[in-house]
């Protein structure tokens, strides 16, 4: 699954900067891509690849592209886990948990309870800074209700656990 993940993060940017009308951005150099990013954790490892990205101040490229559920950014996460620390866990666990009601199914399939930060049971649990979103309650519905229009068996468990760690619906017992 990590070599998948992988694979998708350096063809999908290809593939969509080669669509029909649409021109490929110019970017700086340094400037982080999913491609830039899962070369540089194929190179270096995740540890390393992560702290340099923190060390530039680039590390909200990554955060903000998983909150936004660009499914290139989240194919990389698997291949994160292994280096993610005191600061990117959190706030990895706080972009998966903003990027849960928008694609429910891709974060499911990143979330891995071996690792703290990819833990259902925490980032279910809104793990976000309370200014990321206003409306928690709105959240919360848009969440719930995201997870309750998967289907897919394979996600069943994870789904559930993210139902449990969201709490009770606004009204029940």
């Amino acid at each position: 699954m990590r070599k998948t993940g992988l694979r998708l993060a350096l063809i999908l940017p290809a593939l969509v900067a080669a669509s029909p009308g649409r021109a490929a951005p110019q970017l700086a150099p340094d400037t982080p891509t999913p491609a830039r990013v899962a070369a540089a954790i194929a190179a270096d490892g995740p540890q390393r690849a992560l702290g340099r990205l923190a060390d530039s101040d680039q590390f909200d490229t990554v955060t903000d592209g998983i909150a936004a559920a660009d499914p290139a950014w989240l194919a990389l996460v698997p291949g994160m886990a292994p280096g993610l620390d005191s600061d990117s866990g959190p706030a990895v666990a706080g972009a998966l948990a903003l990027a849960l009601p928008q694609n429910a199914r891709l974060v499911l399939q990143v979330l891995d309870a071996r690792y703290a930060a990819l833990d259902p049971r925490h980032v279910c649990a809104r793990p976000f800074m309370r200014d990321a979103v206003p409306d928690v309650a709105g959240y919360v519905r848009r969440t719930r209700a995201a997870l309750r229009r998967m289907r897919d068996r394979s996600l069943r468990a994870v789904r559930d656990q993210c139902l449990a760690a969201l709490g009770p619906a606004k009204g029940a017992p």
